[in-house]
């Protein structure tokens, strides 16, 4: 079994969303190294980005994948 952390993303430029973007990062051993992770993306999201009107929209969530 391994853990996924999945990330959407979506910015606001000047009020007008763009078209959301997903990523998949996988192979994390455990749910702890997959929620730091997250934790770091989460925090970097939530930082405005200077003298730009733009905001960053973001979902971030681990998952288990098990084996078939």
């Amino acid at each position: 079994m391994e853990w996924v952390l999945f990330v959407s993303l979506q910015w606001i430029v000047y009020g007008s969303p763009t078209q959301p973007t997903t990523q998949q990062i996988q192979s994390f051993p455990s749910q702890e190294l997959c929620d730091k992770a997250a934790d770091a993306i989460r925090a970097e999201i939530s930082k405005p980005i200077a003298a730009q009107r733009i905001q960053t929209v973001g979902r971030v969530v681990c998952l288990l994948r098990k084996d078939k």
